[in-house]
């Protein structure tokens, strides 16, 4: 999922970054006037995925994986400020003292989030993570080595076979990529509805409907959440949901769907492991339904999502599938988690079990058959 930039070629590309930014940047004035000032060589630099500004003087690049500091300054605290206003200034997103956080996705698709002081201390802080190159499907991350074809032909199925799905991971795990790159594989007469905080997933698809949520309005129209989003997309007849990221309450709506009448739908969440994703779910339940058990939440959670597969960085800092999980029911409706698919001592994304009887129920209900140890056969070939 990374550009890569061989050891000994950092040097060469940090140098030439510095000969870009003055050889590019115009006069301060006139260059902040035409664009993004101190930041247009580096929205240049495809190579670079993430650009962080800590303070006027403190600007980070991450390429291939890492990151670095770069030779871009502002002026001061000001200079950045106005930055972000012109960063802002298409999204119909605004940023104040009244509201001092916010996200917004840029026309070419980089995310950005800033804030503002007092709750920034010192200087406005910005976050701006670019999107791939191209989009990348199921064979690019193969390719990539983010993925295995193991692994990728059980994803495969599990899409085809409408297994609900969370991909999970840490913030820059790639998340978002293969949650795309899922979306890409669902057939295309099905109609798929896309909801997300801020739109982000590069996917496409030829029954692909995209939302994604509004702030309160400077005019006192109210806020949007994704709540409202997922509770909205039940009546405007989705084959499948996909949510771009579950953080809170919209967790018991998502998870409703799954249950009811949505099967194939797919979201992302924040977590340090497939098991750590069933714990991280149920808190979310809780504080969405608070009279509700936690026994009856986790059998909610059993009975409603069949299939985690969790991201990571390794240790050279590309984004990998660490982990394929499949979840079943235990006699007691708790969820039985069985992990399908597994990094080796080498980082080989190995199998490591056969499938669960419901997963695969599941899959040879919609009319896909794979073998229950097709798994544990490819793997010993």
């Amino acid at each position: 999922m990374d550009t890569q930039i061989s050891g000994g070629g950092r040097r060469r590309w940090l140098d030439g970054l510095r000969g870009r930014v003055a050889a590019e940047a115009p006069e301060p004035e006139v260059g902040d006037l035409a664009g993004l000032g101190p930041l247009e060589a580096l929205f240049a630099d495809r190579a670079i995925t993430e650009i962080i500004v800590n303070a006027p003087e403190q600007v980070h690049v991450e390429v291939d994986g890492r990151l670095r500091p770069s030779p871009v300054r502002f002026r001061d605290a000001d200079h950045v400020l106005a930055v972000v206003h012109r960063l802002l200034s298409g999204t119909g997103r605004r940023i104040d003292e009244g509201a001092p956080l916010v996200d917004a996705r840029l026309a070419d698709g980089s995310r950005v989030n800033a804030v503002l002081p007092p709750v920034a201390v010192g200087s406005p802080l910005l976050t701006i993570r670019r999107p791939p190159r191209r989009r990348l499907g199921v064979d690019e991350l193969i390719r990539l080595g983010a993925l295995e074809p193991t692994a990728a032909a059980f994803l495969h199925a599990a899409v085809l076979g409408r297994c609900n799905l969370v991909v999970t991971g840490g913030a820059g795990t790639g998340k978002t990529t293969l949650l795309a790159a899922l979306c890409e594989l669902v057939p295309p007469d099905q109609r798929l509805l896309l909801l997300e905080d801020v739109a982000e997933v590069a996917a496409e698809h030829p029954h692909l409907v995209r939302q994604q949520c509004r702030p309160p309005a400077p005019d006192g129209g109210r806020e949007i959440t994704l709540r409202d989003l997922v509770r909205n997309a039940l009546r405007m007849r989705p084959d499948r949901l996909v949510v771009g990221e579950v953080r809170g309450l919209e967790a018991a709506d998502m998870l409703a769907a799954m249950n009811t009448g949505h099967p194939g739908s797919m979201t992302t969440l924040h977590a340090n492991s497939a098991a750590d994703a069933v714990a991280r779910l149920e808190a979310m339940l809780a504080m969405a339904l608070p009279a509700v058990g936690g026994g009856t939440l986790r059998a909610w959670i059993s009975s409603g999502l069949d299939v985690i597969v969790h991201c990571e960085r390794d240790s050279g800092g590309s984004r990998r599938v660490a982990e394929v999980a499949a979840l079943d029911s235990a006699e007691d409706g708790m969820p039985l988690l069985t992990t399908v698919c597994s990094r080796d001592a080498a980082g080989a994304l190995r199998p490591a079990a056969e499938l669960p009887h419901r997963c695969l129920a599941r899959m040879r209900h919609h009319g896909v058959d794979f073998p229950d140890r097709l798994l544990l056969r490819r793997g010993a070939a």
